[in-house]
């Protein structure tokens, strides 16, 4: 591709400061990371430009309690998936299994300009989402097959910081022209972006034999699960961490459209905030990580997450509702780099699909619980007491990731021989 030259100006200078760290050796690690980051900030158009807003939108079109649980439990929903792909995945070449499932699901949404009923408008969502959930399968093995163990924190987290600048952009402008122009039309706009991105993602180089894929059944994520006590205890953290995050998730859009009367441009707003700390965090949570451990770094990650659901908690306006989105800003970094970066260093070679379709199952089941739980709340308790409950989850979430990261072993310490480099996004 054009961005394999060495003189490649396709990226702003700072993404160069890479070489700071990467020696001669690291090549094709560095055209890699070129492509990644370009890849990335077309995603963070498209992203921008949909994703704070679909939640939104729904409430917008008129759609109840229960179909605002629909969009935002889509993406959970599409994960219970994972255990399907990993029967692709172990066909499919992992970089064509990320473009593929990327493209087509991010192409259902040029369909948005047709929708006007919410019924049809969550089917497209769940759709778009559950072709996408195999994307991080194979992403996870494109990562580690490119980037070497000791820098993969730093380009993640230079890669993202590239996806959060467009994040901002994107959805402060889009905010903007949604105040006149119907969302449908920006969505599919949007959508052009993302396809984009998923050719564009066509061009990263896997030098070497593809790392096989081990053959995957229930009772071999079973004997995972009880032989990986390490692994086992960080899903959990994650999964109360993660049920306090989902409850809140529909709680979201009913505060903002029916409590705080928010404005589409301050829902953009809130979206750019979030990025906005994005930026920040990607980079310092990348090094904390490359530093200490996954574990260690998901337990300040976990700690500012914690704040998010308080703060709604006490909002009186939109404009106090910012401030959750620099915890969520900085907390959803953290994440992000976190859980893949664990699993890269929990699984040993030939099993990373598996670990990563067994916590992508975990999430689908949390995910699909617990905003149907909070749209059965509601009506009962009021919108607001969801955000004490999601507050005490995510303060839970913290206290098992702290007993994870001062047991003895570092990730992967069972024996995974991981070596040969990789990253996860």
């Amino acid at each position: 591709g054009p961005m394999d030259s060495p003189d490649s100006r396709e990226t702003p200078r700072r993404m160069l400061s890479v070489d700071r760290w990467l020696g001669p050796r690291h090549g094709t690690v560095r055209a890699n990371a070129r492509i990644d980051f370009l890849a990335a900030v077309l995603f963070g158009v498209f992203g921008g430009l949909t994703i704070p807003f679909i939640p939104v939108m729904a409430r917008r079109m008129g759609a109840t309690p229960l179909e605002i649980s629909l969009v935002v439990a889509a993406q959970a929903l599409a994960m219970l998936l994972s255990l399907f792909w990993v029967h692709v995945a172990q066909r499919a070449d992992p970089v064509r299994l990320v473009v593929w499932t990327q493209s087509i699901g991010r192409s259902l949404l040029l369909f948005m300009p047709f929708v006007s009923t919410p019924r049809v408008y969550v089917v497209v969502v769940f759709l778009y989402q559950a072709i996408a959930s195999a994307a991080p399968l194979g992403y996870a093995q494109v990562m580690r097959a490119v980037y070497p163990d000791d820098v993969r924190g730093r380009i993640m987290g230079l890669v993202r910081i590239g996806m959060a600048a467009a994040w901002i952009v994107a959805s402060l402008v889009g905010g903007r022209i949604m105040q006149t122009v119907r969302f449908q039309t920006v969505f599919a706009v949007a959508a052009l972006f993302g396809l984009a991105g998923g050719i564009v993602f066509r061009w990263m180089r896997v030098e070497g034999p593809r790392e096989p894929v081990e053959r995957f059944a229930l009772s071999g994520a079973w004997r995972t699960l009880r032989a990986d006590g390490q692994f086992r205890r960080f899903l959990a953290a994650f999964f109360v961490f993660g049920f306090g995050a989902w409850l809140m998730g529909p709680a979201i859009p009913i505060l903002l459209v029916d409590s705080l009367h928010a404005t589409n441009f301050q829902v953009g707003l809130l979206g750019a905030v979030t990025s906005a700390f994005w930026l920040v965090a990607y980079y310092q949570w990348g090094r904390l990580i490359d530093r200490r451990t996954a574990p260690g770094a998901l337990v300040f990650t976990f700690l500012i997450g914690a704040l998010t659901p308080l703060i709604y908690l006490i909002s009186v306006n939109p404009w106090m509702v910012l401030a959750s989105g620099v915890t969520d800003g900085f907390a959803s970094a953290g994440v992000d780099l976190g859980w893949l970066t664990a699993l890269l260093q929990y699984a040993p070679t030939g099993y990373l699909a598996h670990y990563v379709a067994i916590f992508n199952t975990l999430v689908g089941i949390r995910g699909s619980t617990a905003p149907f739980l909070t749209g059965l709340l509601i009506p009962h308790i009021g919108v607001r007491a969801v955000f004490g409950i999601a507050a005490a989850f995510t303060l839970g979430g913290v206290w098992i990731m702290r007993r994870v990261a001062v047991s003895p072993g570092r990730p992967g310490g069972g024996g995974s021989g991981e070596t040969r480099g990789g990253s996860p996004t």
